[in-house]
C-alpha cells in the first residue's frame, strides 16, 4: 500500500494544522444513510432527533486562521422504534456560499474583517458552525458572531437569516438557555452593537417567537462571553480573560488575546424590570463579581436561594485553554495545565466588584461539557453528565481536547460518580440526556453521545441507561469518520411539528406478481 507520505513533492491547498489532519481531517460531505446498523437495542420509547454541528471547511481556510472557524455542517439522527437514519448537510451561510462559489478563502482571520477580502466585508461573517436549538418552530444555527440562521429540522435547508428579526443587535450568543418552567429561551449577545464594542443585549423569545425583556448592559472590557446561567431571577455571563482591540485586528491579528492579568469575571444580571431584588439593589441595576485567572469554558446548571446566594457549576480550565488566541507577549499556557468541574457561589447581596471565594471542586478530573436534565434547568438539580478524562485509562494525552476518553454521571446528593470508558484510542464527545418518559424522575433515562473511533476511522454513536451507565445498552456504528462536533441537542418527536424521514422514504410497493414461480408438480 503507497502512502502519501512517500511523495513528499506533491503539494496543496489546504493548509497542515493539527485540526485538519489524522482523525480531524474535513469530512466536506452531504448525503444519508438509512437504517445504520445498530448493535445492541435501542428502547421503544427513544423517539427524536439528535441534532449535531461540526466545525468542517469547505474550502481550503486561511492558514493563519483559527480551529473554531470552520463551515457548519450538520449531522442529523433520527430514532424511531430501534432505527436510525442519518442525514449530513452544511448550513448554506452567506460566507459558506461565496467561498464555495469562488472555491477558495475569502474571509481571514476569525472575527477580523480587516483581514477579510474587500469583496465580502459587507456579507455575515458567520460559519454558525457552535450549536443547534430548536426552538419557535426554527433549528437556529448558532455562532455568536452573528443572529441565527434558520434551518429546516426534516430537509436541513437553510431557511434565512435573523428568523425573529425584533432585535437591533449584531449578535446571538451560541448558548441561549430555555426556562422550562416559563417555556422561554434566554438569549444574550456580546459586542452587541458591533466589532469590539462592550455593549451587551439580554431577551427573551417566547414559544411564538416574540422577543420580550429586552435590556443593554455594558461590560467591563470587551470580553469573550461564550455562556451563561439562568435561574427564575437571574442570568449570568461569564466573561473569561481574553480582550479584543481593534488596534490589534487592524495589525492583520487575531480578535482575542488572553491576558494573564484579567479575572474570570461574572456579570449577574436581573432577568426582568418585576424581579425581586435582593437588599441593596436598585432597579435596572447589574452587578459584576470575579475570581482569579482562569477559564471556565462551559456551564452546566444554577440555582438561587432565598438569602441572596446563587450556586452554579461549571468546567474550569486554570489557563488559557485556546492557545491559538495567545497573549500579546505570546506565551503559550502550561503543558500540564489544571482542569476540573466547580461549583461557583455568588453572594448578590455583596456590591460590585466583590472577589468571589474559591469555588467547590466537584470532579478533580479534566472535564467539559457539562449537562444536567434540562427538564430542571433554573433549580438545584442533582444530577450532571460530563465528558471527562479518566486518568487510569490514559493513552498518554491528557489535554481537555484531545483526551477525553470517557463519559461521567455524578450525583450530588449520594456524591457517586459513574464512569463510561469510551475505549482504547477512542474519544467520546458532548453527551445529551434523555427522559425515560415526561415524567420521570431527574436523572432517570438515557445518555447519548458520539464517541470517535481513531483507529477504525469512523464513528459511534453511544447510548447508556442512566441505571446502569458503565454499561452501553446500544452502539449505532457510522460507516464513516464525521467530524468531531461543537455541540449538540436532543429533540423530542413530540416537539417537532410531525414526524418525517431524514432519508428518502420508499414509497408503497405493489407486488405485480410478474416474479411469481411457477408452481411445483
Amino acid at each position: 500500500m503507497t502512502s502519501t507520505s512517500q511523495y513528499p513533492n506533491l503539494t496543496t491547498k489546504w493548509p497542515q494544522a493539527l485540526d485538519l489532519a489524522g482523525s480531524n481531517m474535513p469530512c466536506r460531505l452531504e448525503g444519508e444513510v438509512g437504517d445504520l446498523i445498530v448493535k445492541g437495542e435501542i428502547p421503544s420509547a427513544i423517539d427524536g432527533t439528535f441534532y449535531r454541528v461540526m466545525c468542517d471547511p469547505f474550502v481550503p481556510p486561511d492558514p493563519n486562521n483559527v480551529a473554531i472557524d470552520g463551515d457548519g455542517n450538520i449531522s442529523a439522527f433520527r430514532i424511531r422504534k430501534g432505527r436510525v437514519d442519518m442525514k449530513v448537510k452544511y448550513i448554506e451561510t452567506e460566507r459558506y456560499k461565496l467561498e464555495r462559489r469562488a472555491g477558495k478563502a475569502l474571509f481571514g482571520l476569525y472575527r477580523n474583517p480587516f483581514t477579510h477580502h474587500p469583496c465580502v466585508r459587507a456579507a455575515v461573517d458567520s460559519t454558525a458552525n457552535t450549536n443547534l436549538v430548536y426552538w419557535a418552530g426554527h433549528l437556529l444555527a448558532l455562532k455568536e458572531v452573528a443572529l441565527p440562521y434558520a434551518v429546516d429540522p426534516d430537509t436541513l435547508e437553510t431557511k434565512g437569516y435573523d428568523p425573529f428579526g425584533q432585535v437591533k443587535a449584531k449578535t446571538f450568543s451560541a448558548h441561549p438557555k430555555v426556562d422550562p418552567y416559563t417555556n422561554e429561551l434566554v438569549v444574550f449577545g456580546y459586542e452587541a452593537k458591533g466589532l469590539a464594542t462592550t455593549d451587551i443585549v439580554i431577551y427573551a423569545v417566547d414559544q411564538d417567537g416574540k422577543v420580550h425583556d429586552e435590556q443593554w448592559i455594558k461590560s467591563p472590557w470587551c470580553a469573550f462571553i461564550h455562556d451563561c446561567v439562568i435561574t427564575p431571577s437571574w442570568i449570568v455571563l461569564v466573561l473569561w480573560p481574553f480582550e479584543a482591540n481593534i488596534a490589534r485586528m487592524k495589525a492583520g491579528k487575531h480578535h482575542w488575546a488572553w491576558d494573564y492579568n484579567l479575572p474570570v469575571t461574572f456579570i449577574a444580571v436581573p432577568r426582568r424590570a418585576t424581579t425581586s431584588l435582593p437588599s441593596g439593589w436598585k432597579p435596572g441595576e447589574y452587578r459584576v463579581y470575579s475570581w482569579r485567572n482562569c477559564m471556565p469554558i462551559h456551564t452546566a446548571g444554577a440555582w438561587e436561594t432565598d438569602d441572596g446566594k446563587l450556586y452554579f457549576e461549571s468546567s474550569r480550565v486554570h489557563d488559557n485553554a485556546f492557545p491559538f488566541f495567545p497573549p500579546d507577549d505570546g506565551r503559550m499556557p502550561a503543558k500540564d495545565a489544571k482542569a476540573d468541574f466547580v461549583r461557583w457561589e455568588i453572594d448578590l447581596t455583596q456590591p460590585s466588584g466583590t472577589k468571589i471565594p474559591d469555588p467547590l471542586v466537584v470532579l478533580d478530573v479534566p472535564s467539559e461539557f457539562p449537562r444536567i436534565d434540562e427538564r430542571f434547568m433554573t433549580h438545584e438539580h442533582e444530577f450532571v453528565f460530563l465528558n471527562v478524562f479518566i486518568p487510569d485509562k490514559s493513552d498518554g494525552s491528557a489535554n481537555i481536547f484531545h483526551g477525553l476518553n470517557g463519559l461521567a454521571m455524578h450525583s450530588h446528593k449520594t456524591g457517586e460518580t459513574k464512569w463510561f470508558y469510551a475505549g482504547d484510542d477512542s474519544l467520546v464527545q458532548e453527551p445529551v440526556f434523555i427522559p425515560r418518559s415526561k415524567d420521570a424522575a431527574e436523572g432517570d433515562g438515557w445518555v447519548l453521545a458520539m464517541v470517535e473511533r481513531r483507529g477504525e476511522g469512523r464513528n459511534d454513536l453511544v447510548i447508556l441507561d442512566t441505571r446502569e451507565f458503565e454499561r452501553p445498552i446500544a452502539f449505532v456504528q457510522l460507516p464513516m469518520h464525521v467530524k468531531a462536533q461543537i455541540h449538540g441537542n436532543w429533540v423530542e418527536a413530540s416537539g417537532l411539528p410531525e414526524w418525517k424521514s431524514l432519508v428518502r422514504e420508499i414509497p408503497e410497493v405493489k407486488i405485480s406478481n410478474k416474479g411469481a414461480l411457477e408452481p411445483l408438480e
